[in-house]
Protein backbone atom coordinates (compact mmCIF):
# COMPACT_ATOMS: atom_id res chain seq x y z
CA UNK A 1 0.00 0.00 0.00
CA UNK A 2 1.34 3.43 -0.92
CA UNK A 3 1.61 5.80 2.02
CA UNK A 4 -0.26 9.09 2.09
CA UNK A 5 3.10 10.87 2.05
CA UNK A 6 4.15 9.14 -1.15
CA UNK A 7 0.88 10.04 -2.84
CA UNK A 8 1.27 13.71 -2.02
CA UNK A 9 4.58 15.40 -1.36
CA UNK A 10 7.21 15.86 1.33
CA UNK A 11 6.64 18.74 3.73
CA UNK A 12 9.75 20.71 4.61
CA UNK A 13 9.55 22.98 7.60
CA UNK A 14 11.63 25.93 8.71
CA UNK A 15 10.95 27.42 12.12
CA UNK A 16 11.93 30.98 12.93
CA UNK A 17 11.52 31.17 16.70
CA UNK A 18 8.31 32.96 17.67
CA UNK A 19 6.14 31.09 20.14
CA UNK A 20 3.08 32.87 21.38
CA UNK A 21 3.25 33.51 25.13
CA UNK A 22 0.06 34.15 27.04
CA UNK A 23 -1.87 37.32 26.25
CA UNK A 24 -1.06 38.73 29.70
CA UNK A 25 2.66 38.41 28.94
CA UNK A 26 2.22 40.25 25.63
CA UNK A 27 0.01 43.16 26.71
CA UNK A 28 1.67 46.52 26.28
CA UNK A 29 4.92 45.21 24.80
CA UNK A 30 6.35 46.66 21.60
CA UNK A 31 6.30 44.39 18.57
CA UNK A 32 10.07 43.84 18.66
CA UNK A 33 9.81 42.38 22.17
CA UNK A 34 6.84 40.21 21.23
CA UNK A 35 8.73 38.81 18.27
CA UNK A 36 11.87 38.05 20.29
CA UNK A 37 9.89 35.75 22.57
CA UNK A 38 8.79 33.16 20.06
CA UNK A 39 8.75 31.45 16.67
CA UNK A 40 7.23 31.65 13.23
CA UNK A 41 6.73 28.47 11.27
CA UNK A 42 7.01 28.75 7.52
CA UNK A 43 6.19 25.60 5.58
CA UNK A 44 6.51 24.53 2.01
CA UNK A 45 6.12 21.27 0.13
CA UNK A 46 8.40 19.32 -2.15
CA UNK A 47 6.85 17.91 -5.29
CA UNK A 48 8.26 15.63 -7.96
CA UNK A 49 9.79 13.07 -5.59
CA UNK A 50 7.20 10.26 -5.64
CA UNK A 51 9.38 7.83 -7.62
CA UNK A 52 12.49 8.75 -5.60
CA UNK A 53 10.59 8.05 -2.38
CA UNK A 54 9.45 4.65 -3.67
CA UNK A 55 13.03 3.79 -4.63
CA UNK A 56 14.95 5.08 -1.60
CA UNK A 57 12.52 5.37 1.30
CA UNK A 58 10.73 2.04 1.54
CA UNK A 59 9.51 1.35 5.05
CA UNK A 60 9.72 4.93 6.36
CA UNK A 61 5.97 5.55 6.10
CA UNK A 62 4.72 9.09 6.61
CA UNK A 63 7.67 10.33 8.69
CA UNK A 64 8.57 13.38 6.58
CA UNK A 65 11.77 14.08 8.53
CA UNK A 66 13.14 10.59 7.93
CA UNK A 67 12.06 10.61 4.28
CA UNK A 68 13.73 13.95 3.66
CA UNK A 69 16.93 12.86 5.43
CA UNK A 70 17.00 9.66 3.36
CA UNK A 71 16.53 11.64 0.15
CA UNK A 72 19.35 13.95 1.22
CA UNK A 73 21.58 10.90 1.68
CA UNK A 74 20.82 9.87 -1.91
CA UNK A 75 21.13 13.40 -3.30
CA UNK A 76 23.36 12.42 -6.22
CA UNK A 77 20.90 9.72 -7.31
CA UNK A 78 17.70 11.80 -7.17
CA UNK A 79 15.72 12.53 -10.30
CA UNK A 80 15.98 16.03 -11.80
CA UNK A 81 12.28 16.60 -10.95
CA UNK A 82 12.85 15.79 -7.28
CA UNK A 83 15.93 18.03 -7.11
CA UNK A 84 13.88 20.82 -8.71
CA UNK A 85 11.06 20.29 -6.21
CA UNK A 86 13.48 20.52 -3.27
CA UNK A 87 15.01 23.72 -4.69
CA UNK A 88 11.58 25.29 -5.23
CA UNK A 89 10.51 24.45 -1.66
CA UNK A 90 13.69 25.98 -0.25
CA UNK A 91 13.16 29.16 -2.29
CA UNK A 92 9.54 29.31 -1.17
CA UNK A 93 10.61 29.18 2.47
CA UNK A 94 13.20 31.89 1.87
CA UNK A 95 10.60 34.09 0.17
CA UNK A 96 8.26 33.60 3.12
CA UNK A 97 10.96 34.66 5.57
CA UNK A 98 11.79 37.74 3.48
CA UNK A 99 8.09 38.69 3.26
CA UNK A 100 7.71 38.44 7.02
CA UNK A 101 10.86 40.45 7.67
CA UNK A 102 9.85 43.17 5.20
CA UNK A 103 6.33 43.46 6.63
CA UNK A 104 7.44 43.47 10.26
CA UNK A 105 10.02 46.19 9.51
CA UNK A 106 7.48 48.30 7.63
CA UNK A 107 4.70 47.89 10.22
CA UNK A 108 6.56 47.85 13.52
CA UNK A 109 5.88 51.48 14.48
CA UNK A 110 2.21 51.19 13.48
CA UNK A 111 1.79 47.92 15.40
CA UNK A 112 3.33 49.54 18.47
CA UNK A 113 1.10 52.61 18.14
CA UNK A 114 -2.26 51.03 17.31
CA UNK A 115 -1.98 47.36 18.31
CA UNK A 116 0.14 47.34 21.44
CA UNK A 117 -2.30 45.14 23.38
CA UNK A 118 -2.83 42.65 20.53
CA UNK A 119 -1.30 39.22 20.98
CA UNK A 120 0.58 37.99 17.87
CA UNK A 121 -0.67 34.93 16.05
CA UNK A 122 -3.54 33.74 13.89
CA UNK A 123 -3.59 37.01 11.95
CA UNK A 124 -4.56 39.18 14.94
CA UNK A 125 -1.88 41.84 14.34
CA UNK A 126 -2.67 42.09 10.64
CA UNK A 127 -6.38 42.36 11.47
CA UNK A 128 -5.62 45.15 13.94
CA UNK A 129 -3.48 47.00 11.42
CA UNK A 130 -6.23 46.62 8.80
CA UNK A 131 -8.80 47.95 11.28
CA UNK A 132 -6.59 51.03 11.65
CA UNK A 133 -5.61 51.21 7.98
CA UNK A 134 -6.67 54.84 7.56
CA UNK A 135 -4.16 55.79 10.30
CA UNK A 136 -1.21 53.48 9.60
CA UNK A 137 1.69 54.42 7.38
CA UNK A 138 1.52 53.92 3.63
CA UNK A 139 4.76 51.94 3.94
CA UNK A 140 3.01 49.37 6.17
CA UNK A 141 -0.08 49.11 3.97
CA UNK A 142 2.10 48.70 0.89
CA UNK A 143 4.28 46.03 2.51
CA UNK A 144 1.27 43.95 3.55
CA UNK A 145 -0.25 44.25 0.07
CA UNK A 146 3.01 43.53 -1.79
CA UNK A 147 3.77 40.41 0.23
CA UNK A 148 0.20 39.11 0.24
CA UNK A 149 0.15 39.10 4.03
CA UNK A 150 -2.78 41.51 4.07
CA UNK A 151 -5.00 38.87 2.48
CA UNK A 152 -3.66 36.11 4.72
CA UNK A 153 -4.70 38.17 7.72
CA UNK A 154 -8.31 37.38 6.78
CA UNK A 155 -7.74 33.74 7.62
CA UNK A 156 -7.77 32.42 11.16
CA UNK A 157 -4.57 30.57 10.43
CA UNK A 158 -2.36 31.36 7.47
CA UNK A 159 -1.48 27.84 6.45
CA UNK A 160 -1.46 26.12 3.10
CA UNK A 161 0.38 23.11 1.72
CA UNK A 162 2.17 25.15 -0.91
CA UNK A 163 3.50 28.65 -1.16
CA UNK A 164 2.05 30.05 -4.37
CA UNK A 165 3.49 33.53 -4.25
CA UNK A 166 5.61 35.92 -2.29
CA UNK A 167 3.59 35.50 0.88
CA UNK A 168 4.63 32.87 3.37
CA UNK A 169 2.45 29.84 3.83
CA UNK A 170 3.32 29.64 7.49
CA UNK A 171 1.23 28.02 10.16
CA UNK A 172 1.67 30.90 12.60
CA UNK A 173 1.09 34.42 11.40
CA UNK A 174 1.36 37.89 12.87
Amino acid sequence: MTSRLQESCIPIMLALWFSIPSHAEQTGKPLAEKLQEGEFIITSSVSGCDEDIKQHCDGLGDNADKVFMRLAAYEEQLSPGCKQGILEAALSIKMGAVALDYSVSACEADADKYCLDVQPGEGRLVSCIKANESRVSEECVTALKETGLRELGKQTQACSPRNTGAAPSGAVFI
